[in-house]
């Protein structure tokens, strides 16, 4: 029988019967549950980033406030008589217009200026940690000690308060260094890093430049000599414009009036300033403007009484000359009829011109209060010309008596009016408490608003486990790895003489064997009912034929690159043939990197290298081990020159020996790719086998390692898929080997 004439594994028909339908979200679970160390790091690593994260980024604090609008019922138009301008206006609450002015530079410039705003000073921390070191380090009020001896930086309770800091236009939004001296002694260092000016603390310091003077006044400076610290006088827009995007100022519910002032900050007690004052000067603001409204219009008053006094006074004086002249004169009720709607019409069209003069200070003449008030003025005009008629109509000493003390009496009545309204606008300034009033003062804030840890953490798995799991995916992908024995077998025309499934006892014992734990690492001895040892007693028997026709009964094994499983394959294969009544010795090949000798607990040397140099017999390095039949040469002392060795005589001889006193050689070598020590061997070997891992290699890279040993005159036999379904989990067309092994046992110790 021939190599090519081995019929390669078909799987078990009943295999995967039922599982078309969840064979793609099986799979894509396998797929991941591959690369689930891939997945683990990607999620430990964003975890790692979120907690840097977290260290490095200064905590964010926020606090809010409530003022509210009140409905002005109290305007101080009415102090002139008649009805409430705003009554003409039917306007509401100008809820909208108080939050621009909340938010304006008039309330805004005052905030900065009293808070000192634009004046930013504070200690150089440790670049990424150093602000939460000194956040959690030392004692409060007392310098922590420098860490490693770096003192330019604060490890804890250093302080510095700036109460003004005057630069030149160039020196606006340039961060200067301060460095802190003894007995409150400092130094500011200009931008190339040389002394700007000196000064101490309580005192100002002066500085001359080209573009103007630096003055500097620090009222408190505590930190160890040496410390830096960052000292930024902003340019005015700058900190208007961080204010006003710190800020969230809206209407807590439709037309309540009530309205919501939120800030965040880098401090507690800074959010917590900042609301208080943008309250106070908005209330201040507030009442200042009204108490300019009733000054105003006090001041309006004042100049129109002497003109009205003057009138009165003119008035009585022609009453009394007329008086004189006629003599007395006997009122008709009629005309004193005519006198009293004369003296009301007269007075409600002063009263109106005098509103109509105000308003024409607030609105323009095509505005609907004044529209409104001249809409009255034209009604009395209207009445007036009626009286007019009738006044006519009476004799004429009655006329002129009638039209003296009409406006004798309008002109007392109005300048009445008007000294009572001075006299409430007087009392109204001095009890000016705005339309405005202060619900809620800001609380200081205990924890930070942002960022939020478990917040932060949370995105963090989320965003490395998406990471994580596309990566694996576009992996796979973009790798199209040999995933199946059928491709090999249509491309290169080799047979598949064993898939070996994965199982998670071969990689536990991998894993105690990496530690190097006294514990048995050879599977065939301690689970000879696992999946995995089944197919290689289907390799077995695929041997035997083979062997048939071979030119000898020694077994090669190698692949392309490393950690395949050919040590694996090598040993548990070993120790299945031993335990059938052959005898079977085991060659580690590898004189660079081989460790089969740690299976046994055995040194590696004397070994291979050892006999072939000359330093050591047969009986000293063929080792008996643990299962009867199996021997073992180990690789030997590791030698300068494993290809050279290889090629020695000496080597050819002993195989052809240890062929004659074995049923079966297996030997183990390197990969093909890196070294050409496993294309030396593959040539006095009877079968070669070569070792692919599923979904490990490219098409290309199998077809480059069989080039490479054709060439050197070694043609291997088969393949030995190994590790099926450590991609893929075992399904579809290797889940057909381990079902059918696993079956086959399962019924054997029925």
């Amino acid at each position: 029988m021939t190599a090519d004439r081995i019929p390669p594994i078909q799987p078990t028909a009943n295999a995967s019967d039922g599982a078309h339908d969840e064979i793609d979200l099986r799979q894509m679970f396998a797929v991941l549950w591959g690369g689930k160390f891939k997945l683990l790091l990607a999620v430990l690593i964003t975890l790692a980033l979120g907690a840097l994260y977290l260290i490095a980024k200064a905590p964010v604090y926020e606090t809010n406030g409530l003022v509210q609008v009140e409905q002005d019922n109290n305007s101080l138009s009415s102090s002139l008589g008649g009805s409430d301008l705003s009554a003409l206006l039917g306007a509401p609450v100008q809820t909208e217009a108080e939050i621009e002015i909340l938010q304006s530079r008039m309330v805004l410039n005052k905030v900065i200026d009293n808070l000192k705003l634009d004046i930013q000073a504070g200690p150089n921390y440790f670049p990424l940690i150093g602000r939460f070191i000194a956040q959690h380090r030392g004692t409060p009020g007392q310098i922590a000690p420098a860490l490693l001896g770096m003192s330019r930086f604060a490890w804890s309770g250093e302080l510095i308060d700036v109460s003004s800091f005057a630069v030149p236009p160039s020196l606006l939004d340039q961060s200067l260094t301060l460095v802190a001296g003894s007995k409150g002694a400092y130094t500011l260092l200009g931008l190339d890093g040389a002394p700007l000016l000196q000064g101490h603390v309580g005192e100002t310091a002066t500085a001359k430049l080209a573009d103007g003077n630096v003055e500097l006044f620090v009222k408190d400076l505590q930190a160890a000599a040496g410390t830096h610290f960052t000292v930024t006088h902003f340019a005015r827009q700058d900190v208007l414009y961080d204010l006003s995007q710190a800020l969230t100022i809206a209407e807590q519910t439709k037309d309540s009036g009530v309205i919501g002032i939120t800030y965040d900050g880098k401090s507690p007690q800074a959010v917590t300033n900042v609301i208080r004052e943008i309250e106070d000067a908005y209330l201040r603001q507030n009442v200042e403007r009204r108490s300019a409204e009733a000054q105003q219009s006090l001041d309006f008053l004042q100049q129109q009484l002497p003109a009205i006094k003057a009138k009165v006074d003119a008035a009585q004086a022609g009453l009394n000359a007329y008086q004189m002249k006629q003599g007395s004169i006997d009122i008709t009720k009629e005309t004193d009829l005519v006198l009293q709607t004369a003296v009301d019409l007269g007075t409600q069209r002063l009263e109106l011109e005098q509103k109509r003069q105000e308003a024409l200070q607030r609105f323009t003449p095509n505005h609907p209060v004044i529209q409104g008030i001249d809409a009255q003025i034209r009604e009395i005009d209207n009445r007036e010309t009626d009286l007019k008629k009738r006044t006519e109509a009476l004799p004429e000493t009655q006329q002129e008596i009638l039209s003296l003390m009409r406006d004798l009496e309008v002109n007392t009545g109005l300048y009445t009016a008007l000294l009572n309204s001075a006299q409430q606008l007087q009392i109204a300034k001095a009890g000016t408490v705005g339309n405005v009033r202060i619900i809620d003062y800001p609380l200081a804030p205990i924890d930070p608003a942002k960022p939020k840890p478990v917040f932060v953490l949370a995105i963090s798995l989320v965003v490395g486990l998406m990471f994580g799991v596309g990566y694996i995916l576009i992996e796979k992908a973009l790798f199209r790895g040999v995933s199946s024995p059928d491709e090999v077998e249509k491309a290169l025309g080799l047979p598949t003489y064993a898939a070996i499934p994965f199982t998670p006892a071969q990689e536990k014992m991998s894993r105690g064997f990496r530690q190097s734990d006294k514990k048995s690492h050879i599977l065939a001895t301690a689970q000879p009912e696992n999946v995995a040892i089944e197919a290689l007693r289907s390799l077995r028997t695929s041997l035997q034929f083979a062997l048939l026709e071979s030119g000898n009964n020694i077994v090669m094994f190698s692949g392309p690159t490393q950690g395949l499983g050919k040590s694996f394959v090598s040993i548990n294969l070993g120790a299945v043939l031993a335990t059938s009544g052959k005898r079977v010795l085991v060659i580690d090949a590898d004189l660079r990197r081989g460790y089969l000798h740690r299976y046994f607990g055995e040194s590696a040397a004397p070994g291979l290298s050892d006999y072939i140099a000359g330093n050591a017999d047969m009986a000293s390095v063929i080792k008996k081990t643990a299962v009867d039949g199996l021997f073992l040469l180990t690789n030997g002392t590791t030698p300068p020159n494993p290809s050279e060795l290889l090629l020695h005589e000496k080597f050819n001889q002993l195989l052809q020996n240890l062929s004659k006193n074995f049923d079966y050689v297996l030997i183990d070598t390197p990969p093909v790719l890196p070294v050409t020590d496993a294309c030396i061997v593959g040539r006095v070997a009877g079968n070669v086998l070569l070792v692919l891992k599923e979904g490990e290699h490219s098409m290309n890279v199998i077809e480059e390692t069989i080039r490479r040993m054709r060439n050197a005159g070694v043609n291997p036999r088969g393949i030995l898929f190994n590790q099926v379904g450590v991609r893929g989990g075992g399904y579809g067309y290797y889940s057909s080997y381990s079902y059918a092994y696993k079956q086959e046992y399962s019924s054997t110790k029925r």
